[in-house]
């Protein structure tokens, strides 16, 4: 008996000194000042219930069997047309980038362009886009976009990175060349980001398809933190927007620009033109920041140690708590996905989905891994992976809301 007690006895003492266990929010009971001075806010409870339970149904895959075989996906769209563009790694042939178009049945239609450096063809494809009859596959291997029509799913043209990236442009003189958003209009809107220094700055210009600016107002935000390793002139930055937050944006259907910076439930929009509309606020906080955690678990390739020290030689303070949205998507009812990160390294998300003023309609838990492409005609476009062989591929689910 007196075995059993204290074997009782130390299981107890286990159990009470585990890590706790946190949500994966809180909620804030005082807005911040920073917050507060937004113009145009709607803000919501932090607790809020969402009106609606939301189900996926699977209705039709896409390379799941057959030729070609898909291994790793990167991106992938959905054209006028219903059918879907799959942009694969071919982890046989030395990771060359493959763009496929399946039919809306599921059936393989086509290949867009192929791997090399002529005409139509790409290197390292980082994102594909579709706006207004046309797909744009952005190459940085040859540094320019590959423009298809999605008639006969032919190439049409390339456009030269460089002629985009004008650089003598005074708002953007010396930054580099960022992300791009191709437009319903013909024009695309270009980012240019700062190098060197604690907060690097993230600026958005209007661009024709000849690389001459339009009438648009020049958005500037402030983008993620990276510093010092030490305080040696030479030391590598560490970039710790994970961390501290980061900026995030994405494109509407109407091309309207919804940005977040991950640290706040904050989500802005702006007009075609660049003007300012309104803003979304939730008061709620991410995960509490444990550094030793972060420095077993973490794949971002450095320590805690590492991080400590270059804290240290800043000027800046580590927050308490992790940001706590890591994703943004509007899909075409102009419904906000914002995906809110449920454990410290982003496993999982809880993808918040407001409509277009803000209310709260459902929430979806998800695996971060099986990353939403594409919402559009009330279905979900996302990638699946098999148990088995690691293959990977795309379902088209329908999406139900029932009330709660």
């Amino acid at each position: 008996m007196r075995q059993l007690l204290i074997a009782f006895f130390c299981l107890f003492l286990i159990h009470c000194t585990q890590e706790p266990v946190y949500e994966h929010i809180q909620v804030i009971d005082e807005i911040p000042q920073h917050i507060r001075e937004v113009d145009n806010l709607s803000i919501f409870p932090g607790d809020s219930e969402p009106r609606y339970s939301i189900e996926l149904i699977p209705e039709q895959t896409y390379g799941e069997t057959g030729e070609p075989y898909l291994t790793t996906l990167y991106d992938a769209v959905v054209d006028d047309h219903g059918r879907v563009i799959i942009l694969n790694s071919n982890t046989n042939t030395n990771y060359e980038h493959s763009i496929y178009v399946y039919d809306e049945n599921g059936a393989f239609h086509s290949q867009l362009g192929r791997h090399g450096r002529g005409p139509g063809e790409y290197g390292f494809v980082i994102d594909l886009q579709f706006k207004a009859g046309k797909v744009f596959a952005r190459d940085m291997t040859n540094e320019r976009i590959n423009i298809y029509n999605t008639e006969g799913y032919d190439f049409d043209r390339t456009m030269p990175i460089e002629q985009l990236a004008i650089r003598d442009q005074e708002e953007v003189k010396g930054m580099e060349f960022g992300l791009t958003f191709s437009r319903n209009d013909g024009n695309h809107l270009v980012g240019f980001y700062s190098r060197g220094g604690i907060e690097t700055e993230y600026k958005y210009l209007l661009m024709n398809e000849d690389g001459y600016p339009q009438d648009y107002n020049t958005l500037s935000l402030s983008n993620s933190v990276s510093v010092k390793a030490s305080d040696k002139s030479m030391s590598p930055s560490l970039g710790l927007g994970h961390i501290m937050g980061t900026n995030l944006e994405t494109q509407s259907h109407e091309d309207e620009l919804y940005s977040i910076f991950t640290r706040d439930f904050l989500i802005k929009r702006f007009d075609k033109h660049g003007i300012y509309k309104s803003a979304i606020y939730y008061p709620v906080q991410g995960l509490p920041l444990d550094l030793e955690w972060y420095n077993v678990e973490t794949p971002f390739g450095y320590t805690a140690a590492d991080v400590k020290k270059a804290v240290a030689n800043s000027d800046l303070d580590l927050p308490e708590t992790l940001p706590v949205l890591t994703a943004l998507m509007v899909d075409d009812e102009n419904r906000i996905w914002a995906g809110v990160r449920m454990d410290s390294i982003r496993d999982m998300i809880e993808w918040w989905i407001l409509d277009a003023n803000g209310v709260l309609l459902a929430k979806l838990q998800r695996p971060r891994k099986k990353e939403i492409f594409d919402i559009k005609d009330e279905y979900l476009y996302a990638k699946e992976i098999d148990e088995e062989t690691d293959a990977e591929f795309i379902v088209k689910y329908r999406i139900e809301f029932s009330e709660k």
